[in-house]
């Protein structure tokens, strides 16, 4: 408790050479304080909109962008600056998705992959489109369990288990197994709550992450196949063309990702 600064008279002194001492290592950021009021307001409408699946996001999200610099660092290096702010967003975030009604299991999960991935860069290319994409991503979790609130409790447990085993072999036993039912039966199931069979359902989702790997990484299009446990790198590319309608390659130049390595 020793570095802990109590307010009364007598520690005034401390707290106003503390304030001095702040101002004089901080001052872009405490430039920016007369902003204070509108970055919680603006922080307010994004986190509303994750916890109400709200997918009209847009304009509130380009509002947001320039009110704050994010947390301040006193190394003042950018690319941990950039990172640091990715994990607090996320962390904001996946409460608020939780909130929401996003299981809690698919909302850390999902917050840890975010966030490992934003550690794991080595530069500032990507961390903008990584935060716009766990955003967007969020919100439209949150919206599907909104809109599809009329699944059953089981099959919402296949889709949360799929959903947390996109790069591991996923058998439909396993998922009968986990739901009680026979692999017949919950096929049927599967099939009338969604519109899909279970291997329909598992290749779109591994497509959708996919689609977040591509333009979030470097990753080779094989090692992303591989990855998700696609059999061969052509069979990825016939599956992402049938749900996207152009290759990856052609998904990840169009989002202004890097060229694709070999």
């Amino acid at each position: 408790m020793e570095n802990v600064i109590l307010f009364s008279d007598q520690n005034y002194p401390k707290l106003e050479k503390a304030i001095k001492k702040a101002e004089q290592e901080y001052p872009a950021f405490l430039k920016m304080g007369h902003d204070r009021n509108q970055v919680y307001l603006s922080e307010k409408a994004l986190l509303s909109m994750v916890r109400t699946g709200n997918i009209n996001y847009h304009d509130a999200l380009t509002h947001s962008v320039g009110l704050s610099t994010g947390v301040p660092l006193k190394n003042r290096d950018p690319l941990r600056q950039a990172k640091t702010n990715i994990v607090v967003f996320t962390t904001l975030v996946t409460r608020a998705a939780i909130e929401g009604g996003l299981s809690p299991e698919i909302a850390y999960a999902l917050g840890d992959y975010y966030i490992q991935t934003a550690e794991d860069s080595r530069g500032m290319d990507g961390l903008t489109t990584l935060a716009s994409a766990m955003y967007h991503d969020f919100i439209f979790r949150v919206h599907h369990v909104k809109v599809n609130s009329d699944l059953s409790l089981a099959v919402q447990k296949c889709c949360d288990y799929i959903e947390l085993s996109l790069d591991k072999k996923i058998l439909i036993t396993d998922l009968a197994q986990l739901c009680g039912y026979s692999p017949y039966y919950l096929s049927q199931k599967f099939r009338e709550e969604t519109g899909l069979t279970i291997n329909e359902h598992i290749r779109r989702r591994r497509v959708e992450r996919s689609k977040l790997m591509l333009t979030t990484t470097d990753r080779p299009i094989h090692e992303i196949a591989e990855r998700l446990g696609f059999n061969t790198p052509n069979y990825y590319i016939q599956c992402f063309r049938e749900t996207v309608g152009i290759t990856p390659a052609e998904f990840r130049r169009k989002r202004g990702k890097i060229a694709e390595k070999a």
